[in-house]
This record gives C-alpha cells, sequence and structure tokens, in this order.
C-alpha cells in the first residue's frame, strides 16, 4: 500500500464519517466519489454500505431507492473503470 493510497482510504473515510455526523449528505457523496474515482471501488461500497445503514431509507420521490449512495459508489466505479478505458490511453503514440 503506498502513501498516496493511505491518504486516499483516509480522506475518503473521514469526509463520509463526517457527512454522517453531521447530517450533512454531500460530505458523505465526496467521500464516496473520491474513494470510487480514485479506484478504490471496493472500498467505496464499503463506505456507502455503512452510510446508507446510517441514514436509512429515503423518503419522498426517492424511496424507491433503497441504497442510494450504494449505487452512486458502483456508478462511480464503473465511469472510472470506462474513463480509464477509454480516456486514459496507457500506450501514448510516439509520432503524430
Amino acid at each position: 500500500m503506498t502513501q498516496t493510497s493511505r491518504w486516499i482510504y483516509a480522506i475518503s473515510f473521514l469526509l463520509a464519517a463526517a457527512g454522517v455526523l453531521l447530517p450533512f449528505w454531500p460530505l458523505a457523496v465526496v467521500g464516496i466519489l473520491l474513494a470510487a474515482l480514485s479506484g478504490r471501488w471496493l472500498f467505496a461500497v464499503i463506505i456507502a454500505l455503512l452510510v446508507d445503514l446510517a441514514w436509512g431509507t429515503p423518503t419522498g420521490g426517492l424511496r424507491f431507492l433503497y441504497f442510494p449512495f450504494t449505487l452512486l459508489a458502483l456508478l462511480a466505479a464503473a465511469a472510472h473503470i470506462w474513463g480509464a478505458k477509454y480516456f486514459l490511453d496507457k500506450h501514448p503514440q510516439e509520432k503524430l
């Protein structure tokens, strides 16, 4: 585990925990997105499940989304995989 990975794990967990402890859900979203978009999708899903358990099911118009933070983590992980596949070229061209 590199030092960068440690920082990403710590910061994303702290943001998600702060989003739960302070009733401010955008902090939890930022923490989950940071973990998922940096390639730590399993950690992001685990954090999202914990946040979903802490917040409970949404009410109102979004009541059909039983696990919204987990769905967000899975969508962000898919976006990271898709973006890495199509936009981050591992073999740049030598010539024009």
